[in-house]
């Protein structure tokens, strides 16, 4: 396994040493491989959602005119679907006796994350990664709002670390739609308020020393109202410039672009990490593209497109074309 750490990505056996609820349809499921190759957030593994090793049997099906065709193939009829999930690195631990720990938080909202609920400590996983491009991380720029809505916010919790380390002064912003769906931890007597200030209340950010802000859809805990909102009245706020603050995020589409939009009108450098449904996530499949702005493009088109799993998933917000 020594080689392998050596390698940019490969395919590694993992075993599961936690998978946890940690909210309402939300799991933390930390992957403990013997090495794993360098990784950055913003970075993601593609994931088996099913034993591996298993034997997946291809035939033809018959398919009459006028008449559905039957399938009985496990990896269509049964909890274990063929193609791998992508999903985001929300941490990662290099261990001082040797090994990896990684950390995965992930939604319920199919057949593959639903198999994946009922993986219990010690289970074999398959792990392909690390995959695409992370964050860039500016020694130039003092300052970093990270801005993550949903599942866009685990890899915001592995890019905190990064930050911290790097010596940046940072705050977060997390959205969700309500309470009961946000994964991180608010902590025991700490305030998310409803202005949208600032505050030491989630405990994955605070551990890294940043102050974060907290808005739900409907109001149940904190800013009332979208994540977009809330950032947008603490850029105003702190009257912050270009030359001294990058912006990152992740979640919803909707979300990115309107952080996107804020940051481009201020001259402020943004970087945001896309989701695409992805096959592969090796650019293999062409599943995953993204129209980005290109000057050379032939007969003067402006754009062109680049896929997000190989050239992404983050991109500068001056570069998507929604």
């Amino acid at each position: 396994m020594a080689k392998a750490a050596l390698k940019k990505r490969g395919a590694f056996l993992a075993k599961a040493a936690e998978n946890v609820r940690i909210c309402d349809e939300h799991y933390r499921l930390t992957l403990r491989l013997p090495a794993f190759p360098p990784s950055r957030p913003g970075q993601f593994i593609q994931l088996l959602c099913r034993e591996p090793g298993g034997q997946v049997s291809l035939r033809e099906v018959d398919w009459s005119e006028g008449r559905p065709p039957k399938f009985t193939q496990p990896e269509l009829t049964d909890a274990q679907p063929l193609l791998r999930r992508p999903l985001s690195l929300a941490g990662r631990r290099d261990l001082a006796g040797g090994g990896v720990d990684l950390d995965v938080i992930y939604r319920v909202v199919g057949t593959g994350t639903r198999w994946l609920s009922t993986v219990k400590a010690g289970a074999s996983l398959s792990v392909l990664g690390p995959l695409g491009n992370g964050f860039a991380i500016r020694d130039e720029r003092p300052q970093a709002a990270i801005v993550g809505g949903g599942v866009g916010i685990p890899p915001m919790l592995y890019l905190a670390e990064a930050l911290a380390a790097a010596g940046k002064q940072a705050a977060a912003f997390c959205g969700a739609k309500r309470a009961s769906l946000l994964p991180v931890t608010v902590k025991a007597g700490g305030k998310a308020l409803p202005s949208g200030k600032p505050t030491p209340c989630v405990k994955e950010f605070a551990a890294n020393g940043i102050e974060a802000v907290v808005a739900t859809d409907d109001g149940s805990l904190g800013f009332k109202g979208f994540i977009s909102a809330a950032f947008e009245r603490w850029l105003d706020e702190q009257r912050v410039g270009g030359d001294d603050l990058v912006v990152y995020c992740c979640g919803p589409a909707e979300m990115m672009r309107a952080a996107g939009d804020m940051c481009i009108a201020r001259g402020i450098e943004c970087q945001l990490a896309l989701e695409r449904h992805m096959a592969c996530g090796m650019g293999t499949c062409q599943s995953c593209n993204v129209r980005i702005r290109d000057g050379g493009a032939p007969a003067g088109r402006g754009w062109s497109y680049k896929l997000c799993c190989t050239d992404g998933p983050v991109f500068d917000a001056r570069e998507v074309i929604w």
